[in-house]
């Protein structure tokens, strides 16, 4: 409406009085068709949120106007200009009235702030510039970039809620520089149309040089903001959206969610397919979660295989559960990446907060341990709850005392025997690791295996355990117990290339049969790098020990891994075993398993046996071996040793009932070896033995290797203990 009262009044007074010098007049067609032309050549900017932003190179020509023709005409030329540019660009009525009228106020603005610095006439018409008009040109200039930047700011903070001098600012920040070059030009350009018209030409290079100037200056701001693999926003942009959006919302009673996408097994596809076709991938999955989101979100590549997702305008959580479905469900299809068919799969954590209480850290860190929680299933949708933030808490205390818990020898090993079902001979042990924890107790496995796992400790336990095992295996065999030892084997250990010499020396030094050891691994450990595995794993079986599975049906892939391993044994997992008497289903898996060993040829475990009529069911189904409670809880070596002692003896049902019973037998001095008689220790989980029977523990432990390597072992041992020991 301000625009429209200031034109109509101004044209019917001006129309009449344009000028009509034909020097004059020339060079004010020529300001005004350059004008035209140039709104069509927009100059690109990149704003720090990554938005470009467009400005035109007609501000030129439309101060020199101002400043030197008649307001009728600088008007009339820049409302065509605008309407035009809009209509080419096919944008609506309501803006192009809009952009219209932030000229018209935009321009008369300037012209009455040059008439009223240098005395001109607000519709004065002079072709002549003068250094008295530099001061009324300054102004106007800003004047000019002040109003029509300063009017876009306001609508644009009132349609994203956010303060207008902030946009202002950030407008100054980014266009401020290129629109002082341009406004600067127009008082140069009136000096040399009054010279000569031809000379107007020789503008057009500075504009030019200005335009290639933006245009780069816009490329380096894109890349630096975007990833060059996928185009999606990246860590810095994502940041800065997030902040923005949390000062926009401040005030409301909205709420604003952060959701991190995190690829699984993209490792696997790196290392086994390739990285270009790793890198397809990410661009297909990019493609594909971007098509699943709503409006207005903003996906970002964090880096890796790991995305993050910003919705601003959240709505309740399940809404923005929906959406993380959305998601997932786009990613079962398989992506077709170089001629490969892949199929992808991805744990998504979300932090869904009130905007006012929000903060980007918060919600970063928050959708980050949902995702943590949600990768330990991999394949699932975890929303932060407090909890999971307490539990989380806990386990970053406990990974600082994970690595001071490997020097103070915290970590221990434990063994649980395995039973033939037709025989009823104890046939194996398996070596469990036990941790310690001086304040906390003994942690249970299935915590700390997976901290150890992430904290690159895991290698350094298993070659501990392993090295222990082994020793625990010569030490047995010397005292008449010709067992099979187990030992599971991390998916970081897995993948070192140097793991069959180590093993092989240490076999070696400890003079036990290769046949004896089973190295265990889980479908999820191979998964982690299969390649490697796959050759780590042969070059152990190709020194006769065997390979068995352990968790079989509970990995991924498990079928396909299975073929392309060839082990030896495949363990059922408790999990089946538990229940499969109260549960049909759990039953029909336990026996196909059974059923699929067999006919590769493979021997059978069941873990987590813990009753006579499971372990009837299981001898029916033709299950080779079992392992569980029933026969024995784990326990150290030194109640390993009095609990075969009493096995061979008796039967392992006798020692079984013995342990139950909490009575140890004295082992006889000719049953170790060179008749060497360690303490007695009642033969009971390690984990239920008091502070004082852990230490006869280990007194024990230092007898059995004083007496099987007569080497001076003068102090209980630890598993630190045998480690130093063993490299001496």
């Amino acid at each position: 409406m301000t625009a429209v009262l200031l034109t109509v009044p101004l044209l019917w007074v001006q129309i009449p009085r344009l000028p009509t010098s034909g020097h004059l007049l020339a060079h004010l067609v020529a300001f005004a068709a350059l004008l035209v032309l140039s709104e069509q050549r927009p100059l690109t900017l990149a704003r720090r949120d990554g938005e470009l932003d467009q400005i035109t190179v007609s501000s030129t020509w439309a101060l020199a106007l101002t400043i030197c023709g008649p307001l009728a005409l600088v008007v009339l030329a820049q409302g065509l200009s605008v309407a035009l540019d809009d209509l080419l660009r096919r944008r609506g009525l309501l803006r192009m009235a809009f952009n219209v009228a932030q000229y018209v106020v935009t321009l008369c603005a300037a012209r009455a702030a040059y008439s009223l610095v240098t005395g001109h006439g607000l519709l004065d018409v002079h072709s002549s510039f003068s250094p008295a008009d530099i001061p009324g040109t300054v102004v106007a200039a800003l004047v000019f970039f002040l109003v029509n930047n300063g009017a876009v700011a306001l609508v644009v903070a009132l349609d994203q809620r956010l303060p207008a001098l902030d946009v202002l600012r950030e407008d100054v920040r980014v266009q401020g520089m290129t629109s002082a070059i341009l406004l600067g030009l127009a008082p140069v350009a009136v000096v040399v149309s009054d010279f000569s018209l031809w000379m107007l030409p020789m503008l057009v290079l500075p504009l030019l040089g200005v335009q290639r100037s933006a245009w780069v200056a816009a490329r380096r701001q894109f890349e630096a903001l975007h990833d060059g693999l996928t185009g999606l926003a990246n860590r810095i942009l994502f940041h800065h959206r997030t902040d923005r959006a949390l000062v926009a919302g401040r005030g409301s009673d909205g709420y604003v969610a952060v959701m991190l996408l995190d690829l699984d097994h993209f490792k696997e596809v790196n290392d086994t397919l390739g990285h270009h076709v790793g890198d397809d991938l990410l661009r297909q999955v990019a493609e594909r979660v971007g098509a699943a989101l709503p409006d207005g979100v903003t996906l970002a590549r964090l880096g890796g295989d790991e995305f993050a997702v910003l919705l601003p305008d959240a709505g309740a959580v399940e809404d923005v559960l929906a959406a993380a479905e959305r998601v997932a469900t786009v990613l079962h299809t398989p992506v077709l990446a170089d001629g490969v068919r892949i199929g992808v799969q991805a744990s998504i954590g979300i932090a869904h907060q009130p905007v006012a209480q929000a903060t980007r850290d918060l919600l970063l860190q928050q959708a980050d341990i949902a995702l943590y929680r949600a990768k330990e299933n991999r394949g699932e949708i975890q929303v932060y709850r407090p909890e999971i933030d307490q539990h989380t808490v806990q386990r970053l205390s406990l990974l600082a005392d994970l690595h001071a818990a490997v020097g103070r020898g915290e970590f221990r090993l434990v063994y649980q025997p395995q039973v033939d079902t037709r025989t009823g001979r104890v046939v194996a042990v398996e070596a469990l690791l036990r941790w310690h924890h001086p304040s906390q107790g003994v942690v249970p496995p299935d915590v700390f295996v997976p901290l150890a796992e992430q904290s690159g400790v895991v290698a350094a336990l298993t070659r501990a355990a392993l090295a222990e095992a082994l020793t625990t295996l010569s030490l047995l065999h010397a005292s008449g117990h010709r067992v099979e030892m187990a030992v599971n084997i991390s998916a970081r250990l897995l993948s070192d290339l140097e793991l069959p010499r180590m093993v092989r020396d240490l076999i070696a030094a400890r003079g036990v049969p290769a046949t004896c050891v089973t190295i265990e691994v889980t479908e999820s450990t191979i998964s982690a790098d299969p390649r490697r595995a796959m050759q780590v794993l042969k070059e152990l079986r190709d020194t006769g020990m065997r390979v068995a599975v352990d968790d079989f049906g509970t990995g991924y892939s498990s079928l396909s891994y299975l073929r392309r391993l060839q082990p030896d044994e495949l363990k059922v997992d408790r999990s089946f075993v538990t229940h499969m008497l109260d549960d049909e289903n759990n039953a029909v898996i336990v026996r196909a398993t059974v059923e699929l060993g067999h006919g590769l040829g493979l021997s059978v475990v069941a873990e987590g046996v813990e009753d006579d009529k499971t372990f009837a069911r299981l001898r029916e189904l033709g299950c080779d071996r079992v392992q569980g409670f029933l026969v024995a809880r784990p326990m150290s070596v030194a109640a390993l040793k009095v609990w075969l002692d009493s096995a061979s003896q008796a039967g392992w049902r006798a020692a079984a009932q013995s342990a139950a019973r909490g009575r140890g037998v004295r082992p006889a001095a000719d049953t170790w070896p060179d008749g060497a008689v360690p303490g007695a220790v009642a033969p009971r989980d390690l984990v239920d033995l008091s502070a004082a029977e852990v230490v006869a523990a280990e007194a024990v432990a230092a007898d059995l290797v004083r007496a099987a390597t007569r080497l001076p072992v003068t102090k209980p041992l630890p598993l630190a203990d045998v480690l130093s020991f063993e490299t001496r």
